[in-house]
């Protein structure tokens, strides 16, 4: 951490930034007596420190992304200036407002300093930091970094229906850049394993593009600091690209479990459910599968004792999308459950097929919610 002029600055060197969501994930395998410590930034273990409290900020804090010679990106934080923060500079790094949560070791000095500089400066807009992303992503097309529509197929040397079909499969991406399509010239490059290239691209859908060409083109800690392009001509080096590429995709969707009691007369909107559990994956993945894995996950999953199934079972499956508020109802499913019997009811959310019913003995006559849905889940998967 460091003061710069009049505002505070939090200098991060970190690969991949943990959100609130995965924080709380990985807290929840931990003891819940266990003391959470603080380990600073190329500290030693001895160096660490209680967290003695948790500063969310009300308003969205500047992160600016520094980049060096080397290819490194810096990564600093604040709430409030007049200017951007020392060494910023405008022709090669980039910004954007976000939403913070601080764990510090000294929450009073923090709040402290924040109360003072919340009385100096001005906020930074989201409008001015957009004009800045716009500019940059303009200068990236006037220095031929991003290619036109027309300029990418051409020197490509594939058709306009061709290059429909790349971009609809994830192949090949573009951003928007005043209301055009510009795609970067590295996806054309003949230089590269186009091949290879490609398949990482298509691992990396569920990413909005902005970060897929980030991830691309920029030093990755998880990957010993490389950067991904330089990975695709070693065959062991791009294993463990594609490795990193799917589980780096799968952080921007959830697929989330909730079972309730159908007897309750308190509506689901409103109940808590029996049980929830969650994961992490591709929304490409078929969706019974995408709920197996939840099922079957040891990542999120509350209550941690798993309870019985009552007589009559809601399952919501839904999705959650990184950037996006509330969660996509999928699928709702009705179960009645008598001995070993289960009859199923099964509505697909945005599906114009009726409801289907099935039936299908179970294992046990008093099954667990997880046994349930595992059941259920597995016919399922093998229907479709």
């Amino acid at each position: 951490m460091r003061l710069c002029c009049c505002h505070l600055v939090i200098t991060v060197r970190v690969s991949h930034a943990m959100n609130v969501d995965q924080l709380m994930r990985r807290l929840r395998r931990a003891p819940n007596g266990a003391t959470v410590l603080l380990l600073p930034a190329r500290g030693d273990a001895d160096e660490c420190d209680m967290v003695r409290g948790v500063v969310s900020p009300g308003q969205p804090w500047v992160h600016e992304r520094q980049r060096r010679a080397d290819g490194h990106v810096d990564h600093f934080f604040y709430p409030r200036a007049d200017e951007w923060s020392e060494g910023f500079n405008e022709t090669t790094d980039d910004a954007s407002l976000e939403r913070v949560v601080i764990l510090v070791a000294d929450a009073e000095s923090l709040e402290h300093t924040l109360a003072e500089l919340a009385l100096a400066g001005r906020t930074i807009s989201t409008e001015d930091l957009r004009a800045k992303e716009v500019q940059h992503y303009r200068d990236m097309l006037a220095r031929g970094e991003l290619l036109s529509e027309e300029a990418f197929r051409k020197k490509l040397g594939v058709s306009k229906r061709r290059l429909s079909a790349l971009v609809g499969d994830g192949r090949v991406f573009a951003l928007d850049v005043d209301g055009h399509n510009a795609f970067p010239a590295f996806l054309c490059d003949a230089r590269l394993n186009l091949k290879r290239l490609w398949k990482v691209a298509l691992i990396l859908v569920p990413a909005p593009p902005v970060l897929r060409l980030d991830l691309l083109t920029r030093q990755c800690g998880a990957l010993g600091d490389e950067v991904p392009l330089d990975l695709l001509g070693d065959d062991k080096a791009f294993r463990e690209l594609l490795r990193f590429a799917r589980a780096w995709a799968g952080e921007f969707s959830r697929t989330c479990i909730d079972v309730y009691d159908a007897s309750s007369p308190v509506a689901p909107t409103i109940a808590e459910p029996l049980y929830s559990c969650a994961v992490e994956v591709d929304p490409r993945v078929p969706l019974w599968t995408r709920a197996l894995k939840a099922i079957h996950s040891p990542g999120f999953r509350f209550p941690h004792e798993i309870p019985p199934a009552p007589a009559t079972v809601l399952i919501m499956v839904e999705r959650a999308t990184a950037g996006k508020s509330g969660e996509d109802l999928e699928a709702r499913l009705m179960c009645e459950l008598a001995g070993r019997t289960l009859r199923l009811t099964v509505a697909i959310a945005r599906a114009d097929e009726p409801a289907a019913a099935h039936k299908l003995k179970l294992a046990a006559k008093h099954p667990s919610v997880t046994d349930l849905c595992d059941a259920v889940f597995s016919r399922l998967a093998k229907l479709t």
